[in-house]
């Protein structure tokens, strides 16, 4: 039997960073067989690229060990182990307190000027744009992976019957309206832009399509996660619960699949993964009137705590590339 492409990678980098076979083999689920395992690592040593494995991954223990610093570092700052909340920050004291450092922050008090804050009930929603049609994820809570299958998972219909259908389960992870909906960039939907703010120009108003919406019953659950754009997440109606993880924890890119990890963010499985032993999460919940800054690569899980409806907007005044995948070549250095 195959050795599933988990366990491969695992061996692979266990194997190149001179871990000992007796550790390695100690460390194996029960279900995974010894003899493959042997016979795996040792085409690892004869293959004829061992050199360029092997620094591939030296260099990424060494970005490891860099993350590691850093996070010693933050840790003699105690402000670090919180995600301070702060009112009425200007452009200039946002960029200096939050953007330019990279870190998460709540802002109060600035989404005042909102108009959904006070319109978007269930009902004006049903009754204003009730016949757009949106669509919405189905049957998260019998798909592995459900956030890895977006497209296969989202099905039709009209934002009406999902707001009926909220307001009667209540609870629920089955569905969920989420950002990849196009939200407000949807013709039907542009009616609910006039009721948004910007922050008192954090945000960059001539910017369009850059805001999204997030809308499901509590019980919602976004795994752990990050993104590719630093976001402002706006909480218009109920609660949510995040728990965040600073990306200079670079063990958490060994257990990933695309942009998700493996690990359970509300019940680290240490036995499964020792590294997360040294991990520290950082919890903040947000109500209606609260903006979450989300940091491009900051790792992050979500939970609503009751029926929901966020913003999420990546229309800033001053822009970071954050989707820069070039790769240096050689001769294009």
């Amino acid at each position: 039997m195959p050795l599933p492409r988990d366990v491969r990678t695992w061996l692979t980098e266990a194997w190149f960073r001179d871990v000992p076979v007796e550790q390695i083999l100690a460390a194996l689920p029960a279900n995974v067989p010894v003899t493959a395992v042997k016979a795996f690592l040792r085409t690892l040593e004869a293959s004829p690229h061992a050199e360029e494995f092997g620094d591939l991954v030296s260099r990424i223990a060494r970005l490891e060990w860099q993350g590691r610093i850093r996070l010693q570092a933050g840790r003699l700052d105690p402000t670090r182990r919180t995600v301070p909340r702060v009112q009425r920050l200007t452009p200039r004291q946002f960029i200096e307190r939050a953007y330019a450092p990279n870190r998460p922050i709540v802002l109060t008090g600035m989404m005042n000027d909102w108009k959904a804050l006070r319109r978007w009930t269930w009902a004006f929603l049903s009754k204003t744009v009730g016949d757009a049609p949106v669509e919405v994820m189905e049957h998260r809570e019998t798909t592995d992976f459900y956030d890895l299958n977006v497209n296969r998972l989202s099905e039709p219909t009209t934002l009406r019957e999902f707001i009926s259908w909220i307001q009667r389960v209540k609870t629920s992870n089955a569905r969920y309206m989420v950002a990849r909906n196009n939200g407000l960039d949807a013709e039907a939907l542009k009616p609910l832009r006039g009721d948004l703010g910007f922050f008192g120009g954090i945000l960059d108003r001539r910017r369009e399509g850059l805001s999204y919406l997030w809308v499901g019953p509590a019980g919602t659950v976004t795994p752990l996660h990050h993104d590719t754009a630093n976001n402002l997440f706006c909480q218009v109606r109920g609660r949510k619960r995040f728990i965040l993880i600073d990306p200079a924890n670079a063990e958490l890119l060994r257990d990933v699949l695309s942009y998700y990890s493996l690990i359970d963010a509300e019940n680290f499985d240490v036995q499964r993964f020792p590294y997360l032993a040294q991990v520290e999460r950082l919890t903040v919940t947000v109500g209606p009137g609260d903006a979450l800054f989300l940091p491009a690569g900051w790792w992050h899980h979500v939970r609503a705590l009751s029926p929901s409806l966020s913003v999420s907007m990546t229309n800033f005044t001053r822009l970071i590339d954050t989707h820069d995948a070039s790769f240096p070549l050689p001769g294009r250095r």
